[in-house]
This record gives C-alpha cells, sequence and structure tokens, in this order.
C-alpha cells in the first residue's frame, strides 16, 4: 500500500518538481550571469558584480524602453478592463452571448505573431486604415501610423487591446453570471435603470473579476515582445522599444548576455511588483 503511494506519488508530482525545479535553477542561474562579464561571442564567467546593472539602467535605450512599459500597461490594462466589463454587461443583456462571445474571442485566438502581421498589412501607407479613411473623406488623417515615431507605439498598444478585450470579456461575463440575481431583480423592481443597475449592484460584485484580469493583463503588458518584433523591431529609431525587446537586442543582437540577463532579471522584479500585492489580496480574501 505504501509503494502503491509512493508510485502515485512520483507520477503526479515528480512532472511537477522537475518543471519547478528547472525553472528557479534558471532564474538562479540568469541572476548569475547576470552578473558576469559575457559581453560577446566568447563566453566569460568573470564576476563583476552590480556593474552590468548599472551600466544597462543609464542607457538611454533603457530608460525609453521603462517609459513605453508604463505607457503600455497604462493604456493598455485601463481600457481592456473597462471595455471589458461593459461589453460583457451589455452582451448579457442583449442575450446572444455566443454570437457576440465568439466575435470578441477570435482575436485572442489568433497568436500575437499572426496579429502583428495582419496589423502591419492594416497601418501600411496603402493599408486597410488609411484607405478606409480616405473612402469616407477623412484622408487629412491618414498617416504611416508604424513609420510615425509619434504614432507607432500606441497603434501598437492598440493591437494588444483588440487582441486581449476577449479574454477580459469572458473573465467579467462570468463573474457577472456568478452574481445573485435576486439582487439585480430587486434593483429593477425598486425601479433602477439600467446604468444604475451597472453602477450600483454589479460593479461592486465583480472586484473578483477585477483580481483576475487587471494583474495577467498588467503581466501581458510588462513582457510585451513578439508584436514589437514582428511590427516595428523597436523603431522608428528606438521609439516603441520595451524592456523584453531591449534584453532581446542586448542577449542576441549585440552579444551581451550579461546585459541581457540583467533586464530579464529587472523585469522578474517588475512582475513581482505586480504580482506580491495581487496574491497578498487574494490570500487574505480566500484564506483570511
Amino acid at each position: 500500500m505504501k509503494l502503491s503511494k509512493i508510485r502515485y506519488f512520483l507520477i503526479f508530482m515528480g512532472p511537477i518538481l522537475t518543471i519547478t525545479i528547472i525553472f528557479y535553477f534558471m532564474i538562479g542561474w540568469c541572476i548569475y550571469i547576470s552578473m558576469t562579464d559575457w559581453r560577446s561571442a566568447r563566453v566569460s564567467m568573470k564576476f563583476v558584480g552590480l556593474r552590468n546593472y548599472f551600466d544597462v539602467v543609464q542607457s538611454r535605450e533603457f530608460y525609453v524602453s521603462l517609459i513605453n512599459n508604463i505607457q503600455w500597461i497604462a493604456l493598455f490594462m485601463l481600457p481592456t478592463t473597462f471595455l471589458g466589463l461593459v461589453i460583457a454587461y451589455l452582451i448579457i443583456l442583449t442575450g446572444k452571448e455566443t454570437i457576440f462571445r465568439t466575435i470578441f474571442l477570435l482575436p485572442t485566438a489568433i497568436s500575437m505573431v499572426v496579429a502583428g502581421t495582419l496589423w502591419v498589412w492594416m497601418y501600411a501607407t496603402n493599408g486597410g486604415i488609411n484607405t478606409l479613411l480616405r473612402m469616407i473623406g477623412l484622408g487629412s488623417l491618414a498617416r504611416p501610423w508604424l513609420s510615425d515615431p509619434r504614432t507607432a507605439l500606441y497603434a501598437l498598444i492598440f493591437v494588444t487591446v483588440w487582441q486581449y478585450l476577449g479574454f477580459s470579456i469572458i473573465v467579467f461575463e462570468a463573474a457577472i453570471k456568478g452574481i445573485d440575481r435576486t439582487l439585480i431583480e430587486a434593483a429593477v423592481v425598486d425601479g433602477a435603470s439600467g446604468f444604475q443597475v451597472f453602477r450600483y449592484v454589479i460593479l461592486p460584485q465583480v472586484r473578483h473579476g477585477f483580481l483576475i484580469a487587471v494583474p495577467l493583463l498588467g503581466l501581458s503588458a510588462l513582457k510585451v515582445f513578439d508584436v514589437v518584433f514582428v511590427a516595428t523591431r523597436g523603431g522608428p529609431g528606438i521609439s516603441t522599444y520595451v524592456l523584453a525587446y531591449y534584453m532581446w537586442v542586448k542577449a542576441f543582437w549585440w552579444r551581451f548576455m550579461a546585459d541581457g540577463a540583467a533586464i530579464a532579471v529587472i523585469l522578474l522584479l517588475l512582475s513581482l511588483v505586480l504580482v506580491i500585492p495581487y496574491a497578498t489580496y487574494a490570500l487574505r480574501r480566500w484564506f483570511g
């Protein structure tokens, strides 16, 4: 009986423990590499302490990347969360949930590489957006969206909003459906309008939806890489650099592996800034 329990434990927990050990080993290895002098194709493990971190954070590319990431988090997370909640509520009101859920979930099913390629075509000088603007008499607004440093970053942020909106809608749709129907019915009987039901009944009851959506969307914005790589390669200039892309440039383009590892560690620390408050609140809510 004891051998059988050990066997089942190894079958189910063995893969999890293996992946966990590899995961934390790779984090430790990355931290170690970030403190070495590996700055060329030739491997060098000479310990230099925090020198690489100081060099990275003092660079203009890092400053631009950090600012762009902050903008990305704010301009991606807030509208995606708000629109997801509002659209989820409107979908439930229409009763056509299957149709609208499919429409909004389709972009989520597309990989970011495919989405980036699609929107490169849409944003092209003679692409879909500029063609549409000219057709409706707004040709003065047409511009090379990804070639203009003033619009390139915001064009890419819109792509991520478009792709992740379906995820936000599903989260809040599930949260709204979990509300006790008697609360909504009582508000309607008391004469509350649709907006008042949303404001005073729905919104306070979907906090757990925010607890799921906000941290996950924030982390997605913080680690964004593929759409930048596919659409702009950080350009024009460095106007669309983000930390993950700058890490790739340092590590695999310039061959400064130690600098790339340092940026990866900084990204890890920034991720913990988002995750720890979420985890603390969740643990207090569920087990406190």
